[in-house]
């Protein structure tokens, strides 16, 4: 009889063992991670990466086509309080070997956005009303992450373990994606993408649930856009943000010219840019001669 309850005591207890035991452990799944990287990011008081963004089209006119590659590369910083995003880097063209520093600071007050651009020494000012999806929450992509992927095995970045996710999104979510860009994508909105689909890869860091990169990646825009007599076909378009630290950046201060500089309309910026360009073709045409 002693042994009978010795051993219904060990089974108890080897049944309990199995049982709690398995009870601390959550499932991991793309949509658990990506619900928790979101409200985690909601959280941060700041963050700092970098972006790069790349492209690869054809211009055609007459019959005589050529390539061109564009991109733009930068650092980028965030603060929640007060929201500003900045974001400092390089825009390439390959036609000419041209390459032009470009600033950018953006701060949200109440429901608007005011975008201080700089380049060339020259200081642009345009105030838009606050859109969610703009480049600082570009990890919100992944939506609910009912749609993602989870990769079985992790990967690792800077010796941080990360979980990979994927999904592909639509042409239309990604002609959202691109006019955020408009430096970058002036008559992209004229382009159908409606057979057009991206893929999509996230990587969340293992330790912190906080996201660790983000990319987009499109070949073949199908039909491109014709104006004046030239089509221009997008070859592929690639966009990586990476978030490379969080609540770090104390603060953020936008430079006293930019706050002085005279305020614009979204399009006169577009405008100034084309402007910029076309001087810096014109220069550098005159230097090849």
């Amino acid at each position: 009889m002693r042994k009978k309850i010795v051993w219904l005591l060990v089974s108890v207890m080897l049944l309990s063992a199995v049982a709690f035991g398995g009870c601390g452990k959550k499932e991991v799944t793309a949509e658990s991670l990506v619900k928790e990287a979101n409200e985690n990011m909601e959280k941060a008081k700041s963050y700092a990466g970098d972006m790069d963004m790349q492209m690869s089209m054809n211009i055609s006119s007459e019959g005589v086509a050529m390539d061109m590659d564009m991109g733009m590369k930068g650092t980028i910083e965030y603060t929640a309080e007060p929201e500003i995003f900045h974001m400092k880097g390089t825009m390439d063209m390959s036609l000419l070997g041209l390459s032009m520093d470009m600033d950018i600071y953006s701060q949200v007050e109440d429901d608007k956005a005011i975008v201080y651009m700089g380049m060339m020494d020259e200081w642009m000012k345009s105030e838009t009303e606050v859109d969610e999806s703009n480049m600082q929450e570009l990890y919100t992509i992944a939506g609910d992450g009912k749609d993602m992927t989870l990769a079985e095995e992790t990967e690792k970045i800077d010796d941080r373990e990360v979980y990979v996710l994927t999904t592909t999104i639509t042409g239309e979510e990604f002609e959202e994606i691109m006019g955020v860009m408009e430096g970058m994508t002036e008559g992209i909105d004229e382009m159908n993408w409606s057979d057009v689909q991206a893929n999509v890869t996230m990587k969340i860091y293992k330790d912190t649930v906080l996201p660790a990169s983000v990319s987009i990646e499109m070949s073949d825009s199908g039909e491109g856009i014709e104006s004046e007599g030239v089509t221009v076909k997008f070859n592929s378009i690639s966009v990586v943000m990476n978030y490379t630290d969080f609540d770090s950046v104390d603060s953020i201060t936008i430079p006293e010219e930019a706050l002085a500089a005279q305020s614009v309309d979204s399009g006169d910026i577009l405008d100034e840019e084309e402007s910029i360009l076309e001087s810096e073709v014109s220069e550098t045409e005159t230097e090849a001669q």
